[in-house]
């Protein structure tokens, strides 16, 4: 067995996915894998959370960045990567060391969160750091912060940039930090969305230089900025607020949209609820967009005609409208299956009567028949990514404890039935 690597510690069966065959599919069954790289960090370094930092390349290596704190005190965000066919794990470097080695850093300044997606763009693959931790309450403090760097990773020479050095104030938008991270391939722009203001940031990948900030929606106390941006085909840009505190899941928010041709940024008149996105798949010809928040309402964005439609909660009837009325509290990702008809999402749920104890709950949604069904309870707090499946069909994600055992957790396609680990309360958060 590979350093590192915990095969069968937890595992999960999903039930069969509708299929059009009238021949019955055999079970699509998944075994969750743990990789740690904790014996491979370097010893100033103690791995903490990820939030969605994950990519795959050309060649279906995994990249992972993981928040962590230094020796000396300060919060830096680690790049690791992983290839499943060898079981080869790598440390590449961090957004601190990278930013000192080519003088572009501020005394004493962090850089903790690798927040957004790891998105290959011909032979490189980019990320961009918040900078600093969430803006939550009032944002009076914002001038003090210097603002995001734009990272990047050269596939062929393995060469760690820090981009943002060329540009003015060496950061690629002053002040905020970007939380989601997107491409346009026709448009040729890295698109970016600022926290906590919301701003689109776009970046001329060709011409190496920031192209424009877009002015987001209006910044509301309690309405944080989504941890998604949604890009289309269409050259159509969504961004959304909404509240994380699950109390306030039944505030409505209203969808905008900026398009990439016209340069025009407008409402869309459509009101969503459930907390902002905070996980997106989208099918493979890009008509459709998978969206779930942050408190598991599961939409679809039909990109041709602009429109969401709610698909409904991201758990098992069984579990929203029993005895103990379960709600999720988090959701931090879905993935589109290998056959492109089914979702799979790990929501953290608690009961809102009687007295049972919050768990982490994976759980499908079959797009044929529209149903959730509820799978089995992980031996894992907290799961974040979204949509990153190689081509065996293994979706990848972030897995850790509230500020340890951070693993990357494979869901495995399986032939083969495994048992359910036993239930288990989770620590609070």
């Amino acid at each position: 067995m590979v350093a590192g690597v915990t095969a069968g510690l937890v595992t999960a069966g999903l039930l069969p996915w509708s299929t059009p065959s009238s021949v019955a599919a055999a079970k699509d069954t998944y075994a969750i894998e743990y990789v740690s790289f904790d014996d491979i960090a370097p010893p100033y370094l103690t791995l903490t959370q990820s939030w969605n930092a994950l990519g795959k390349d050309d060649q279906d290596r995994v990249y992972i960045i993981w928040t962590s704190t230094r020796t000396d005190g300060r919060e830096d965000a680690a790049l690791f990567r992983y290839t499943h066919v060898t079981g080869k794990r790598e440390f590449l470097g961090t957004f601190i060391d990278v930013a000192t080695a080519q003088h572009n850093i501020l005394d004493g300044e962090e850089i903790p969160k690798g927040h957004t997606r790891i998105i290959q763009v011909g032979r490189k693959m980019y990320m961009a750091s918040q900078g600093f931790h969430d803006f939550k309450g009032s944002i009076d403090t914002l001038p003090n912060y210097r603002g995001a760097h734009l990272f990047s990773y050269d596939l062929d020479t393995g060469a760690f940039d820090d981009v943002s050095r060329t540009m003015p104030g060496g950061v690629l938008i002053k002040q905020q930090g970007i939380v989601a991270l997107s491409y346009s391939p026709e448009h040729k722009m890295l698109v970016g969305l600022a926290h906590p203001l919301g701003d689109i940031v776009l970046y001329d990948v060709a011409r190496k230089k920031l192209s424009k900030v877009v002015p987001g929606i209006p910044w509301q106390l309690n309405h944080v900025v989504s941890r998604e941006l949604v890009v289309t085909r269409q050259g159509k840009i969504y961004t959304y607020r909404g509240p994380e505190d699950p109390a306030l899941r039944k505030d409505r928010n209203e969808v905008w949209v900026y398009d990439l041709a016209t340069g025009k940024m407008k409402k869309t008149g459509q009101w969503l609820t459930g907390g902002f996105w905070n996980g997106q798949a989208p099918t493979p010809d890009g008509n459709k967009i998978y969206l779930s928040t942050v408190s598991g309402q599961l939409y679809v964005l039909d990109t041709r005609k602009g429109t969401f439609a709610s698909l409904g909660h991201f758990m098992d009837a069984a579990d929203y409208s029993g005895p103990e009325k379960y709600r999720v509290l988090y959701l931090y990702g879905i993935s589109l299956n290998a056959a492109g008809n089914g979702l799979v999402g790990l929501p953290i749920i608690a009961p809102t009567a009687g007295s049972g104890d919050a768990v982490t709950r994976m759980t499908s949604y079959s797009i044929e028949r529209k149903t959730f069904t509820k799978q089995l309870d992980p031996a894992a707090t907290v799961f974040t990514g979204s949509n990153h499946r190689d081509r065996a069909g293994n979706i990848y994600m972030a897995s850790f404890e509230w500020d340890h055992a951070c693993r990357l957790a494979i869901l495995r396609p399986s032939s083969r039935p495994f048992p359910a680990p036993a239930l288990r309360p989770l620590p609070g958060r």
